[in-house]
């Protein structure tokens, strides 16, 4: 996956029927494992009386989170095809889950899987969309005769000031850059000031860019 994937703002829901049977689709924006699975558990909560909870998450990048089930339906006919309407749409840090109200009619496995991939692209498409990157923290310590090499830099390199703070001798810089040109950024960076800038690197974390 791309550093940059697009997510969504908001939750948001969906329902269609087949059969007799409703399929109720919710979009759950998460950034973790432990909220998707909250969420669904939420969702089994307030449809307590509903026949199965199917879902899938995506938590990215990195693609290694990646869940889905079936909850009691036959094997591959819903969390996969969840899933596959997200992949589908290359959407990350969300969770779907797919709420089935028996209608009593039984359907076949093919017909069962488009009802519930039907339903989460139904909710995609409802969805206002967001685009987030991984980006990492890098602090920027500098003397004062470094500032405008410095900032220019950062202006010239399109980064992201989240924090500036002034010492005695010099000024820090916090900034967000992309995981991508973390390297790229230093090498510029210690360019710009002959080597005197104290650079720091801090953790990876996942951003709303637009």
């Amino acid at each position: 996956m791309d550093e940059r994937f697009p997510s969504i703002a908001a939750r948001t829901t969906a329902q269609i029927t087949r059969d007799g049977s409703r399929f109720i689709a919710d979009l759950v924006p998460i950034d973790s494992e432990e909220a998707a699975i909250e969420s669904v558990e939420v969702l089994r909560k307030k449809f307590f009386d509903a026949t199965h909870h199917c879902y899938a998450y995506r938590i990215g990048p990195p693609k290694n989170n990646d869940r889905y089930s079936d909850d009691g339906e036959p094997s591959g006919s819903a969390g996969l095809k969840i899933y596959s309407a997200l992949q589908s749409h290359r959407l990350s840090d969300v969770v779907c889950v797919v709420t089935r109200y028996f209608g009593g009619i039984k359907l076949g496995v093919g017909s069962l899987g488009r009802a519930y991939h039907d339903a989460a692209v139904e909710c995609i498409h409802n969805a206002s969309i967001i685009t987030k990157a991984m980006m990492r923290t890098v602090i920027v310590r500098y003397l004062f005769s470094e500032t405008n090499p410095v900032l220019n830099t950062v202006q010239s390199q399109h980064i992201r000031i989240t924090e500036q703070q002034y010492h005695e001798t010099g000024g820090e810089i916090h900034l967000l850059v992309p995981i991508s040109g973390v390297d790229r950024f230093l090498q510029v960076i210690n360019d710009a000031t002959r080597g005197s800038a104290v650079i720091s690197l801090g953790i990876q974390k996942t951003v709303v860019v637009s």
